[in-house]
């Protein structure tokens, strides 16, 4: 009978289902993680699958060295877009990534290949744009907050990017969907679940967001606004998280 394998969610939990899979020999009907909305079948059987941290590892180890880096880059990275299907297209692409090792990405006229490849290009735009659109608020503690909302999970490489920028500082990289957060506190990277997290901003810092709107409207020309160009380049499902107002521009007198 073909069944569904649920795992608990995190990425060492579908790699330890991916591992499993490889060892028996069994194509899935679906792999899904839980708490997503799971379709009832009455011809398969649903299989809970429980994290093995060394399954995870030993998996991970194999994929970057008898496939290929990129592949494991491009595995991540499509579990991270959360879209729908995304791990049994993973599957299917590493079970050809089994059989043509680096060759894998090269066939993009797989169906499994292309959505793989697509989902992690998805991961990839979003993680960069959020590394450009996140602005951080000194929080009356003196530690900095950064508000972040985006399409795909890319908490982690976003807050991995900041230890590199800002390690010296302590901040929070809180992303208000998920409900999850990333620390840095003395240049130590965690993270952890962060619900209903009301954030208190220092008085300096409620002077510096106004002056920096200000400042933000008195370089924009009129003249010149391009609303097409500017929604094109930052895109206005995410300006409810910056502090100026692309929106809003009036002209300089001569």
């Amino acid at each position: 009978m073909p069944c569904i394998f649920v795992y608990d969610g995190s990425f060492q939990g579908l790699l330890t289902t991916l591992h499993m899979l490889r060892e028996v020999r069994e194509d899935p009907e679906d792999i899904r993680a839980e708490g997503s909305a799971l379709q009832e079948s009455l011809l398969a059987e649903t299989v809970y699958v429980h994290t093995d941290i060394e399954r995870a590892e030993s998996l991970s180890a194999d994929i970057y060295e008898r496939i290929s880096p990129r592949a494991l880059r491009n595995v991540f990275n499509a579990f991270l877009s959360e879209m729908d299907g995304a791990e049994y297209h993973v599957y299917r692409y590493l079970h050809l990534g089994w059989e043509q090792g680096t060759d894998v990405d090269a066939r993009l006229g797989d169906e499994h290949v292309h959505a793989v490849h697509r989902m992690s290009r998805c991961t990839g735009r979003e993680a960069h744009r959020m590394r450009g659109f996140l602005r951080f608020r000194q929080l009356d503690s003196g530690a900095y907050y950064a508000p972040l909302q985006s399409r795909c999970n890319v908490l982690y490489k976003v807050a991995r990017y900041f230890v590199g920028r800002l390690g010296d500082q302590d901040w929070i990289i809180h992303d208000l969907d998920r409900e999850q957060a990333a620390f840095c506190v003395g240049g130590e990277l965690a993270f952890c679940d962060l619900p209903g997290f009301d954030p208190r901003f220092s008085g300096e810092e409620e002077l510096c967001q106004e002056l920096w709107r200000m400042y933000f409207k008195t370089i924009a020309v009129s003249e010149r606004r391009n609303s097409r160009l500017q929604k094109s380049c930052m895109p206005k499902k995410y300006w409810h998280i910056l502090i100026e107002e692309p929106g809003v521009s009036r002209s300089i007198d001569t």
